[in-house]
């Protein structure tokens, strides 16, 4: 069996050949045919694995009827307060003050 990744004269030959052939569809730009070669280098590797990438995947999270994925309800402990007042400390605010009066005033009544 031939490894894919490694590289051979034969495969190098294709690359270059393919390489020059984009740089001349392209116009011949300045560049040079150098700078097509990591294009060619993909498109040599698609043609000589076509099925590369097509065997499918389990998801590894469930999916509902509909193909969405499901999240587990303990991601949702950590969302914080839902609102209410749980606590004494649900009942602070939490944004910054409208002015500076407002704040000093909030600070000397705690």
């Amino acid at each position: 069996m031939v490894n894919p990744l490694e590289t051979t004269p034969q495969t190098e030959a294709r690359i270059t050949a393919k390489a020059k052939e984009l740089w001349e569809a392209d116009g011949r730009p300045g560049c040079g045919p150098d700078a097509y070669r990591e294009n060619a280098s993909e498109l040599i590797g698609m043609e000589s694995n076509p099925d590369a990438g097509q065997i499918p995947v389990d998801s590894p999270v469930p999916l509902d009827a509909n193909g969405q994925p499901v999240e587990e309800a303990f991601l949702e402990e950590n969302l914080g307060n839902s609102g209410g007042s749980m606590d004494e400390l649900d009942d602070r605010q939490e944004v910054p003050f409208a002015t500076r009066q407002e704040e000093a005033d909030a600070l000397k009544n705690q």
